[in-house]
């Protein structure tokens, strides 16, 4: 083969669909024909998405090509490497189906642009010397080497094998300096008036070989787990639960809050602290809900606050197998960086947690992670760093490794320190019927109990869920809960609009039992107590019927701020908002009620809901087998075309030889098909020139471009022909 074009060319459908397959930015959008697949397979952008996807040894494989010249033999490659040939032959059979190398054995090629990856020095080599130093001279002269010499040759051992010394190529006869002594034993080699270079062969003896971490097999896969595989998937399901609950639980959050977004983007940390406290959760946990509920459309971040969108009201009528099935591959897909939203000076919902690299960088971990094994961190980022070395110029091994297998014991996707088997429907895979069943029915009936608790005895339809977290407060989660009723929580529940009525109507329809004595007189008390002051607008105004009440509020520190002032015996107004009001009174100790000027309770109002970005999934570029038949069959076709109109123009240039009448097929002027008998008169510059027979040259005829021409065939005979048939 005389080129990479050549070499993409003779590949059959199978190994282009394998190509296509591995390269998925070469199917994304579908190229037109293999001339187009050709200039996308080598350009820079492609090439090194191509390099991050290979292992360390595939890796040194393509460095090692760049440092050789090209072509290169597969037998100098092994050398250079220090490897047998079998590793070498496997790693460049992988390179092949990347298209990242072409030719074989005897005559190996690295494309161009992967070549380029690894200038200016490739393996921090040089380039090969003209007179290569042999390995007993280079023994030699490393033998006794002075004071300071063997660090230099420690720093440029591994590249770049240059160093800025004055005057390098002068003569030494009495070398007093590391440098020096090297230049005189030949270790090191003028490369300009200021410039010392390390020979190839020097380098590659004082490191010791080409490869910084020598080998070509890959560390020990993760160990399998010990635990049995139910109780693993009891676990990972309960776990899967209990944050699709948690994630539920801070949309609700904020739809009450609507917390505002920073300038700069993102929930604030007081803002995610005070919703990870009212829910009971890590303010981590908590972000990272967020977080997964945005990449699910749950919420918008458009400015000036978030919002729920519409998409949560669909997800929530979805059954829980579904809608952890969501949440898991949005996490997945989704290209953000999580973890970033959780270091020190992140936001969740932040920009800086923007990360193209990230659905390939956790799919890159999962791929890794086997059901049933058990993931040591230690052991994982030893295995990424083999693996996915490439992955190093965007994140650590260590840190990709620890931040998604936090993420994953979060999903449900390990439980008990061991992967379970909802990690592979994180990828795509149907959910196994084993692990569905397991998911638990939801329940809207609670234990009511005379300490002031409510037990949950599994999970709760989100309605009832949400209407419980309004009246009560959650002590404990899982598959169920615990919520406690208390004053606080009550009064949190009037000021919603509800009454004494309406929550024990609610505790008589969702308890199990009857409503116990003890929560019974607490929330009569509370409602007695709730709303004996109201608020209104003046732009506020407050009615107290008692004056020491009145006067612990003017003497309120905030009373000024706020221009409250007294207007009446009972009545007050304040230059404030009403919600602002509101909260000056509660600081003093009271309960109040806002209500409309009629004197009616208000309640807040339910938040619009933003609509939902309908984010979709990445594509997939369809079936790699389809397109690979698909590109193929185009070029067949384009030859075919090709042969076709060369076999036109040898009919026409026979006819116009032997002034031959031939029947010709074209496109006429009006985009109709003609067939007619005619003679060729002119055949050049991309035109011909026909007369009907018999006609002298002057007669009227016709002038085609050759590109309208579809056949031309001596008259009686069923196709083209050429001189040789006629």
């Amino acid at each position: 083969m005389r080129s990479f074009s050549d070499a993409l060319r003779s590949l059959d459908a199978e190994q282009l669909s394998g190509l296509l397959a591995a390269r998925d930015d070469l199917r994304l959008p579908p190229p037109a024909d293999l001339t187009e697949l050709v200039a996308r397979a080598t350009t820079t952008s492609s090439v090194h998405r191509a390099l991050d996807g290979l292992n360390r040894f595939q890796l040194d494989c393509c460095e090692a090509l760049a440092a050789l010249p090209d072509p290169t033999t597969t037998a100098d490659l092994a050398a250079l490497l220090g490897s047998p040939d079998e590793p070498v032959v496997a790693a460049l059979d992988r390179l092949r189906e990347l298209a990242l190398v072409w030719g074989q054995g005897a005559e190996l090629h690295l494309v161009r642009a992967a070549r380029q990856a690894f200038e200016p020095h490739p393996g921090g080599l040089a380039a090969p010397s003209p007179r290569p130093l042999t390995e007993a001279t280079i023994a030699a002269a490393t033998a006794d080497l002075p004071p300071g010499a063997a660090a230099v040759l420690d720093r440029l051992a591994w590249g770049p094998p240059t160093g800025a010394v004055r005057n390098a190529d002068r003569p030494i006869t009495h070398p007093a300096t590391p440098v020096e002594h090297l230049l005189a034993r030949g270790l090191l080699r003028p490369a300009g008036p200021d410039t010392v270079l390390l020979p190839r062969e020097v380098a590659l003896t004082w490191r010791g070989g080409f490869q910084r971490t020598p080998g070509h097999t890959a560390p020990d896969p993760l160990p399998a787990g010990t635990r049995p595989a139910r109780v693993v998937a009891h676990a990972a399901v309960g776990a899967a639960y209990e944050f699709c609950h948690d994630v539920e639980a801070v949309v609700d959050a904020v739809e009450r809050r609507s917390p505002a977004l920073l300038r700069a983007g993102g929930i604030g940390v007081r803002e995610l602290t005070q919703i990870a406290r009212e829910l009971g959760l890590d303010p981590a946990r908590a972000g990272f809900a967020l977080e997964v509920a945005y990449a699910a459309d749950l919420i918008s971040t458009a400015p000036p606050a978030a919002r729920v969108t519409t998409e949560f009201d669909r997800w929530l009528t979805l059954p829980v197998a579904e809608r952890v099935t969501v949440l898991l591959r949005r996490w997945l897909q989704t290209p953000r960086w999580y973890a970033a939203a959780r270091a020190e000076g992140g936001h969740a919902l932040g920009e800086e947690a923007e990360a193209r690299w990230a659905p390939g960088a956790r799919a890159a971990v999962l791929a890794r992670l086997p059901v049933g094994c058990a993931p040591d961190p230690v052991a994982l980022a030893g295995l990424l760093d083999w693996d996915r070395p490439g992955l190093a110029r965007v994140i650590g091994a260590a840190e990709l490794a620890a931040a998604v297998l936090t993420e994953a014991a979060w999903l449900g996707l390990t439980a008990l320190d061991q992967v379970s088997g909802l990690l592979p429907v994180a990828g795509g895979a149907d959910l196994p019927t084993e692990l569905l069943t397991l998911f638990p029915e939801p329940v809207t009936e609670l234990l009511l109990q005379a300490d002031l608790t409510a037990v949950a005895p599994g999970p709760l339809e989100h309605q009832v869920a949400a209407e419980l977290r309004l009246l009560a407060e959650q002590e404990s989660r899982g598959g169920g809960g615990v919520y406690r009723f208390t004053a606080e929580s009550l009064r949190r529940a009037f000021d919603a609009g509800w009454d004494s009525e309406q929550v024990l109507d609610w505790l008589a329809r969702h308890g199990s039992t009857a409503v116990p004595q003890p929560l019974a007189y607490l929330v009569g008390d509370v409602a007695r107590r709730h709303g004996t002051v109201r608020v209104g607008t003046a732009r506020a105004y407050v009615r107290i019927d008692d004056p020491v009440r009145i006067g612990a509020v003017l003497a309120h520190p905030e009373a000024a701020a706020l221009g409250v002032r007294q207007v009446g015996p009972q009545t007050l107004v304040a230059d404030a908002d009403p919600d602002e009001v509101v909260q000056l009174l509660r600081a003093v100790g009271m309960a109040p009620a806002a209500e409309d000027a009629q004197g009616a309770v208000l309640t807040s109002p339910p938040r619009a809901r933003a609509a939902g970005s309908r984010r979709p999934a990445p594509p997939t570029g369809g079936d790699p087998r389809a397109l690979a038949e698909h590109l193929l069959s185009g070029a067949a076709a384009a030859r075919e075309r090709g042969m076709r109109t060369e076999q036109t123009l040898e009919v026409l240039r026979h006819a116009l030889t032997t002034r031959t009448p031939v029947e010709v097929d074209y496109v006429a002027a009006d985009g109709t098909r003609t067939s007619r008998t005619l003679l060729p008169l002119d055949l050049g510059s991309g035109m011909v020139r026909l007369v009907g027979p018999g006609a002298d040259r002057a007669g009227t005829g016709v002038s085609l471009p050759l590109a309208r021409v579809t056949a031309a065939r001596v008259p009686g005979d069923g196709g083209n022909r050429g001189p040789e048939n006629g």
